[in-house]
C-alpha cells in the first residue's frame, strides 16, 4: 500500500497490464500437431475495424505466419479441414511464445494447401 501511495505521491504511472486482443482475419492452412491444430503458411492477420474486409480471393498467396488454434474447434469441424487452405476470423493473441487465435469462423477456400 505504501509503495503505491508513494508511486502516486511522486507522479510515476502504473503500467496497465490490458493485453489488446482484435478481431482478425488470416488465410493458411489448417494443420495438426499433436493434440494442437494451427494455421500455417499463414498471412499476416488483417485487423477488423468498423469496415469488414473484403473476403479473400482463393488465388491469395500464402505466408510464413503461424496461428495456433484455440476456442471450440469441435464446433467448427476444424478437424474436416485438415490440409485445406481455408480463411478464419478470430480474436488474435500475441504474446512471447506464440500467437493463438481464438477462432469465431472458418471458410473452406480449397482442397490442398496452395
Amino acid at each position: 500500500m505504501q509503495i503505491v501511495l508513494a508511486m502516486a505521491v511522486l507522479g510515476v504511472g502504473l503500467v496497465s497490464a490490458v493485453q489488446r486482443m482484435p478481431l482478425v482475419m488470416a488465410v493458411g492452412c489448417v494443420a495438426q500437431e499433436n493434440d494442437q491444430w494451427w494455421l500455417v503458411s499463414a498471412t499476416e492477420p488483417i485487423e477488423i475495424t468498423d469496415e469488414v474486409p473484403p473476403e479473400p480471393e482463393v488465388a491469395t498467396v500464402l505466408g510464413a505466419g503461424r496461428l495456433r488454434l484455440i476456442g471450440t474447434l469441435d464446433e467448427f469441424g476444424v478437424s474436416n479441414h485438415a490440409g485445406h487452405k481455408v480463411r478464419v476470423k478470430g480474436i488474435l493473441l500475441e504474446d512471447d511464445n506464440e500467437t493463438r487465435l481464438n477462432l469465431t469462423s472458418i471458410r473452406h477456400m480449397l482442397p490442398s494447401c496452395e
